[in-house]
């Protein structure tokens, strides 16, 4: 029994002195991959990176470069065509290491910063699935695959240049039957982002300088699973878009005249809305969230989004009289010319006064 003690007391003794916890597992390589293929474009770019572990904090290797981005040696990038549901891609191409697109400087290095960029020969198509494959040097790999969402067709404003005019309200359908032999589009997409561009030009009374300017106007975005899409954005909502981007000018130095608008709608994938939903923080008692698990012994994401624009728009004729009387955006000072040249007429105390 007081062998038992003795040896008892040594272990607890040993125990009490060893008191280092390792709360790093083994290092494993993690390929992080991002991409969003756009039938649209001719250019697509995919994101390869790694995920990195370290005894220290963070902040002691997210400036080293090699922490965060493969050597080009150490991994090859593939994009491989499939027919919807087949297991056997038709064609298969190595994406092109490419290190032209600068960055702005943040938290991360931008040391060494590349993306892989798919041949522009390589034809996206809407009726076709796409994975991504990358093989590491080790001869492991990582993978995902994606449908590739339909069209969007912008309906209102209208696409005749005589009356393509925003009235505040916009309308557009999207195609993308995915059934069948030859479908429209093999991803859905059900989100939608909406963003006008306010064309505007400068005038300094006082230099005499002009100054043509565009402020981006992000409408909330619409999550809507139907095919036809009908979103008001009000002019009061555009006045005061306008009023927070847009610096006062009380004096009247300043003037402003409207040159155009240009239109365009976004659509994303349910993929990756659902990626987006279980990466926002959680605000609930329970902390654990569902893994998000599309990239095959990896991580990130994989998805698709399309986009379709109307240049060009005037602002409907009482929009436009409210551009120059409205309080919400009077000291913007916004104008125009009337009575055949003669006249400039901007606001004054929420009136249009001509000079």
């Amino acid at each position: 029994m007081k062998k038992f003690l003795a040896a008892l007391g040594s272990l607890i003794l040993f125990s009490a002195c060893d008191n280092e916890i390792q709360i790093n597992a083994e290092y494993k390589d993690m390929t992080i991959m991002y991409g969003m293929l756009n039938p649209v474009l001719d250019t697509n770019y995919v994101r390869i990176q790694r995920g990195y572990l370290g005894d220290e904090a963070a902040s002691a290797s997210y400036r080293i470069s090699d922490s965060l981005y493969y050597d080009s040696t150490e991994i090859d990038v593939f994009i491989r065509e499939y027919n919807p549901g087949a297991s056997t891609f038709n064609q298969e191409v190595e994406l092109i290491w490419d290190n032209s697109i600068p960055l702005d400087s943040g938290i991360y290095t931008d040391e060494g910063y590349h993306l892989y960029r798919i041949p522009s020969s390589f034809d996206i198509q809407s009726s076709r699935e796409y994975e991504i494959v990358v093989n590491r040097a080790d001869g492991s790999v990582a993978s995902a695959r994606t449908g590739i969402v339909g069209s969007i067709n912008i309906t209102r404003p209208l696409p005749i240049i005589t009356a393509r005019y925003f009235d505040g309200r916009l309308q557009f359908n999207v195609r993308q039957n995915t059934d069948g032999n030859d479908p429209q589009a093999t991803e859905k997409m059900i989100a939608y982002q909406p963003i006008l561009y306010f064309h505007y030009k400068e005038y300094n009374k006082s230099t005499g300088s002009e100054e043509f300017k565009t402020e981006t106007i992000r409408l909330p975005l619409e999550e809507n699973p139907f095919d036809q899409i009908d979103i008001l954005f009000s002019a009061n909502e555009l006045y005061s878009a306008l009023a927070a981007r847009i610096e006062e000018d009380p004096s009247k130095n300043i003037l402003r005249f409207f040159v155009g608008m240009d239109v365009e709608i976004i659509g994303a994938s349910e993929e990756l809305m659902t990626f987006i939903e279980l990466s926002k923080p959680s605000n609930g008692v329970n902390q654990n969230r569902p893994q998000y698990e599309q990239v095959i012994n990896g991580t990130g994401i994989l998805s698709s989004r399309t986009f379709a624009r109307r240049n060009d728009c005037r602002l409907q004729q009482s929009i436009y009289d409210r551009l120059l009387e409205s309080g919400i955006v009077c000291d913007l000072n916004f104008a125009r010319v009337e009575l055949g040249g003669t006249d400039t007429c901007y606001c004054i105390d929420n009136q249009k006064v001509c000079f």
